[in-house]
């Protein structure tokens, strides 16, 4: 069962305003109101693998439980990985026992269980959010680092002392690049790691330093010193790393991981222009870099360097802005709820968060962070009618139907038929899946299948989303597609299924999840969907 026809996409992309769903009954497509749909890298992830909410909180179990996701979150130390110095240890000694993976191991096999992927961040400083500090210290580097002259600092606050590396020191840059390229021999071709975080620096590995600013009394160059001291314009006085450490630790992850996702935290202007646009590792990557964005509920996942009117990046008409803005066509943006959300209401925090995840075109959203995730109180249903869209806008939402197209061909002549492919999530899919149609007979024998000209990567509608009423722009596409003649007299049925094609190259454990769920009616057991039929007579 050969492909034995060709596939012709038209060119023009019909493209629709936000509107109520269409009536299921008159169209199969199913509407939001329904549970969401479980496919990778879009919705609702478990961050830093905590449960999916409501389900994950007792006091929300009137609630429907989330119907699952594919995705989970790691974010570990870095003395977690490499508790042994290794200037004790012999220059040529293996990663098995120079570092210690086994907690990524864990996971992994956690992951697999569970037909998941995980998703990896390395820390070397986080601000919070232990209960309590071993011997008053909140340390993430290993504790032989702090033996290296210069490569730290202990600033104590509040009865807390705070390791933080030296972000530009020599010696901390090159064994944190040591053990990224360990991460990267281990794990880079192992495809339960869907993503992987750009880390090394700042708070959280978040690439700023609002902490030491504004916690510690220590603020960055002012923004006219900057260019001087940093070697790029920083405007908020959060930022301590200069351009060329910049550089080398941006290098260092790129290399690292040449074959798996990369997302990145972008509140440091040049941190983004090197992920984005001016690393020359980027040619050789698989895949663009995506954006990492915390705070949703309070701030864009797009930065304010980037976006607002009184950014000098913004006023100048920088061009990494418009790359910024952009980044939605080509790479996902994965955000966390702020778990200290401004004095604002609830609703007011949640109507925010829904704007940004469509507005932004987010694919995924966190199952922490926000208000009512650990709360005893139950969440009002409003609020929680807000929350849950927030999850079922994100990523991407297909659907596809026949329109038009004959009712009886003869058995000499061609069939042409035409399929409206449509998204109506915020964002595309972009990993590798592939539509194809199948011609079944009327004792349910597949006879033909036929590749779809449409790449769903490329549907996706600019969003002026504001009425929480409302849907998220919705795209289309008409795909136009001959099944050559020669079939023989009967009744035809035509379903359409995407099938997953997401590898990389010489794997080292191998993913393969099942069809996609469309976001309509019908699905059969091998992941397809009935969308036309047709008689050859």
């Amino acid at each position: 069962m050969q492909a034995a026809a060709t596939a012709l996409v038209v060119a023009l992309a019909v493209v629709g305003c936000g509107s109520p769903d269409p009536e299921p009954a008159a169209t199969g497509i199913m509407p939001f109101t329904a549970p969401d749909l479980v496919n990778p890298l879009r919705g609702q992830y478990e961050n830093l693998a905590t449960p999916l909410f409501p389900q994950g909180n007792p006091a929300q179990d009137a609630l429907a439980p989330w119907p699952g996701t594919t995705d989970m979150s790691l974010r570990i130390d870095w003395r977690t990985l490499q508790p042994h110095d290794p200037r004790n240890l012999p220059r040529d000694v293996s990663d098995a026992i120079k570092f210690d993976f086994s907690v990524i191991d864990r996971a992994l096999a956690t992951a697999a269980s569970s037909g998941r992927r995980i998703g990896l961040r390395v820390t070397a400083f986080n601000s919070c959010c232990d209960s309590n500090y071993p011997n008053g210290f909140d340390i993430s580097v290993p504790d032989w680092l702090r033996t290296i002259p210069g490569a730290t600092h202990t600033y104590r606050h509040a009865g807390v002392s705070y390791v933080i590396p030296d972000w530009n020191n020599k010696a901390y840059l090159l064994y944190f690049a040591d053990l990224l390229a360990a991460l990267g021999r281990r794990y880079d071709r192992n495809e339960r790691l869907a993503l992987v975080e750009m880390s090394g620096y700042g708070d959280f590995s978040e690439n700023h330093n609002a902490f030491m600013r504004d916690t510690l009394g220590i603020p960055g160059p002012a923004p006219e010193l900057s260019e001087r001291e940093l070697g790029y314009f920083s405007q908020y006085r959060d930022q301590y790393i200069t351009k060329d450490s910049i550089a080398f630790l941006v290098n260092a992850n790129l290399a690292a991981f040449p074959n798996t996702q990369m997302i990145g935290a972008i509140g440091n202007p040049e941190i983004t222009k090197q992920l984005f646009r001016d690393s020359a590792l980027l040619r050789g990557r698989a895949k663009p870099v995506g954006i990492r964005a915390d705070g949703l509920g309070a701030f864009r996942p797009i930065p304010t360097w980037a976006a607002h009117r009184d950014s000098r990046y913004v006023q100048m008409r920088d061009p990494i802005v418009d790359v910024v803005a952009n980044r939605f066509r080509t790479a996902p943006i994965v955000t966390e709820w702020i778990p200290n959300p401004p004095p604002t209401t609830n609703t007011d925090y949640y109507l925010r968060g829904l704007r940004d995840v469509v507005n932004d075109h987010v694919s995924m959203t966190a199952s922490t962070g926000f208000p009512h995730q650990l709360n005893d109180d139950p969440m009002p249903r409003d609020q929680f009618d807000m929350w849950s869209r927030a999850n079922k806008f994100s990523g991407y939402r297909y659907a596809v139907v026949g329109i038009g197209g004959p009712e009886a061909v003869p058995s000499s002549s061609p069939v042409t038929l035409n399929f409206r492919w449509t998204n109506f999530g915020s964002a595309p899919a972009y990993e590798r899946w592939q539509p194809e149609y199948e011609v079944v007979s009327a004792s349910g024998q597949v006879i033909r299948t036929l590749p779809a000209g449409v790449d769903l990567r490329s549907l996706v509608a600019d969003q002026h989303f504001q009425d929480i009423a409302d849907v998220p722009a919705a795209k289309s596409v008409v795909d136009v597609v001959t099944v050559e003649k020669g079939l023989p007299p009967g009744r035809y049925t035509v379903r359409a299924r995407v099938v997953w094609h997401e590898h990389k190259p010489n794997a080292s454990n191998t993913v393969d999840f099942p069809p996609m769920q469309l976001a309509q009616y019908g699905r059969d057991g091998d992941g397809g969907y009935p969308v036309a039929a047709f008689t050859v007579q």
